[in-house]
């Protein structure tokens, strides 16, 4: 061909490439929801990958070359093991109570921090966005609920009208922060140092413990500040509940309660032992929430639910075809022929599946330009793919020889997926 004609044809190539660009930019926008370039691999043989990487997984975290008693693959014995099987002189018997208590509070304490992790990452959710303030003033004495209460001098009762709460407050994950605001009066002269307890009203008539601290004489006024968020959650989550708390003095129970000596401003102390309320207008006891409003609230629930791709959405979903947690459970002796581990049996080990679609929209227009890319690069990875978000530890307890160990192994069990 003539260099003409290869000039032509090359510049015909990029015309056409440039006229692609400008379809694609100037085309109609919609989701694609099944692009991704991660490649679909086979469930079967990722579920087996995934027990071979655990098998590697846990022994390099124990710093083992090989499982202890020098164990044979898969369902082959394990040295040592009589024709009896377990009964030769395999593992060992029953645990000692010592460990197995050690083992049960291991892993009850890492559950606990593994659920504490997240509440601690959704209050951060929550914690980004403004909040709407609300002031709860406590009711008059006036009011009929407070003849169910003796008038003594060792307490003081705080009633709070809670369908006003749930007015300001309609669910309890918008709110957070709830405090208990109480105005203390110039001390007396002569006053000392009194210890303060606050209480929360039960339905069945009893008093639970919040919070205590001592009270300093001071001739000056200052703010009495308790932190009642989960009180206050209860009672948005439960109407049943009683919107009562009580301040006292400190009782050692080793002779009469004694007198409250803290004077708090919406009180008049009384001769004898009443304290009643005065009237609206002096600075009363309040509550004050903190919340967020609810059409933020429900922005915060849809992204979360995009965000979230653990367990309880996962498990309960398994029609979701996405990137999501998916299933699996590892026995040690079927699936990886060890015999050396006592607890558990097993655990979910789980791994993460699905493709990472692309949102196309006016912001995310390289979506398209590295699809594109990975057309004519199959083996790149310009795409995001499914992987771990959060994993959790796991305890074991394990044999050296006829010695029992518990043993921490870190980020063995997957609980949510990311796109990443």
């Amino acid at each position: 061909m003539p260099p003409s004609g290869r000039r032509g044809g090359a510049s015909g190539g990029r015309l056409g490439l440039l006229l692609l660009a400008l379809a694609l930019a100037l085309g109609p926008l919609g989701p694609a929801a099944g692009l991704s370039t991660c490649k679909t691999i086979d469930l079967e043989l990722v579920k087996r990958k995934r027990i071979e990487a655990i098998r590697g997984q846990i022994l390099s975290k124990l710093r083992l070359a090989s499982p202890p008693q020098g164990e044979a693959g898969p369902g082959g014995p394990a040295e040592g093991e009589g024709p009896g099987g377990e009964g030769g002189d395999g593992v060992p018997g029953p645990l000692p109570e010592a460990v197995l208590a050690l083992y049960n509070s291991t892993r009850d304490l890492l559950g606990e921090l593994s659920r504490s992790r997240d509440r601690d990452r959704d209050r951060a959710d929550t914690e980004y966005y403004a909040k709407e303030v609300t002031r709860i003033v406590m009711l008059n004495a006036n009011d009929d609920s407070y003849s169910r209460y003796p008038k003594v001098p060792h307490s003081l009762y705080f009633i709070f009208n809670g369908s006003a709460v749930r007015e300001s407050v309609p669910d309890a994950a918008l709110l957070s922060r709830a405090e208990l605001r109480l105005l203390r009066l110039k001390s007396q002269a002569g006053g000392g140092e009194q210890h303060v307890e606050l209480y929360q009203k039960y339905g069945n008539g009893s008093w639970r413990y919040l919070s205590s601290r001592f009270v300093q004489p001071s001739a000056d006024e200052d703010w009495l500040s308790f932190d009642v968020t989960e009180v206050v959650q209860r009672w948005i989550k439960n109407p049943e509940e009683e919107e009562v708390f009580r301040l006292s003095a400190h009782c050692s129970c080793e002779g009469p309660p004694p007198t409250l000596e803290v004077e708090i401003d919406g009180f008049t102390k009384l001769r004898g032992d009443l304290a009643s309320v005065q009237s609206k207008n002096q600075r009363s006891p309040f509550l004050l929430l903190m919340a967020t409003p609810a059409e933020r609230a429900q922005h915060l629930q849809s992204s979360r639910r995009r965000r979230d791709l653990g367990k309880d959405y996962c498990f309960s979903t398994p029609e979701e075809k996405n990137c999501c947690v998916r299933p699996l459970y590892i026995d040690f002796r079927k699936d990886l022929g060890w015999k050396w581990i006592h607890e558990p049996k097993g655990y979910h080990a789980n791994f993460c599946l699905g493709p990472c679609p692309y949102i196309w929209s006016l912001d995310t227009q390289y979506s398209r330009v590295l699809a594109l890319y990975n057309q004519h690069n199959p083996g790149a990875s310009a795409a995001p793919c499914c992987v771990p978000q959060t994993l959790d530890p796991l305890t074991i307890i394990y044999h050296v020889g006829r010695k029992p160990k518990v043993e921490q192994l870190t980020n063995m069990v997957v609980r949510s997926c990311k796109c990443s």
